[in-house]
């Protein structure tokens, strides 16, 4: 049986407006699974990044409880949700957000180095090792504008694994990739899923969500739907986004 790496319980976010509450997440129960590849898909508003960020503790929630391990992460203050995401949490968006007058090489850095458990030397180490990994080592030294956009969000997925997380959170992480650097990026993060790597991926992309061995739907700030995946093969790529369609389509996406 697998172990469960976090959890929610009645998990509600809420926002005023014209003076009453607009509901985003609505009493969200939903467990994620070690080693797990999940997606969650829905239509746009229906409150995806939203639960992400919640998940992640990137944002507050109105009620309701995150359990990570047996930490609720939403009783947790700043500090101490800021060292559980340097520590253990990863973060790729559609935007990159590296910084614009450090290196390839830096970017990355950077976040190992605030890990003080590990030596500078080992942090360039490991950073040296995910550039090759990453097919990306020959553009260590260059700045963020002088690389491709697939390059960028390369340089994001390696500054993002620098310390080694147990979860990886993505929100829609090929969102503004062409179709070519979509598929380098979504053949990283399975490399990286079938190393033993939990990713949660935010997508509206059927080649993305096909890459998952789990989906959530989400509707309206709830679940409605939770699809079990085979291990994901490159040669059933098509009936896999047909198997999506056709389930999304049940549930009238």
């Amino acid at each position: 049986m697998k172990n469960v790496i976090l959890k929610t319980k009645d998990l509600c976010k809420s926002f005023a407006h014209n003076g009453g509450q607009l509901h985003i997440i609505s009493n969200v129960d939903m467990q994620l699974y070690e080693g797990d590849f999940t997606v969650i898909m829905g239509a746009s508003g229906s409150g995806k990044s939203t639960l992400l960020y919640a998940l992640s503790g990137m944002d507050s929630a109105t009620s309701g409880s995150v359990m990570y391990g047996d930490t609720d992460i939403t009783g947790l203050n700043e500090k101490k949700l800021a060292e559980l995401r340097h520590r253990d949490f990863g973060f790729v968006f559609q935007q990159m957000h590296l910084v614009s007058n450090l290196t390839i090489f830096e970017n990355v850095a950077v976040a190992g180095y605030l890990n003080k458990t590990v030596s500078a030397k080992q942090t360039d180490e490991r950073v040296s090792e995910l550039l090759e990994k990453m097919n990306i080592s020959h553009i260590k030294s260059h700045l963020p504008s002088q690389v491709s956009g697939g390059e960028q969000q390369r340089c994001a997925i390696a500054r993002a694994v620098v310390n080694k997380p147990k979860l990886i959170f993505a929100d829609e992480p090929t969102g503004a990739l062409n179709r070519k650097n979509s598929q380098d990026v979504l053949d990283l993060l399975t490399e990286l899923n079938k190393e033993g790597q939990s990713i949660l991926m935010v997508t509206h992309d059927l080649r993305a969500a096909a890459r998952a061995d789990r989906i959530l739907y989400l509707s309206d700030g709830k679940i409605l739907g939770d699809l079990n995946m085979p291990p994901y093969v490159p040669q059933e790529i098509k009936s896999r986004e047909t198997q999506i369609n056709a389930w999304l389509t049940s549930l009238e996406w």
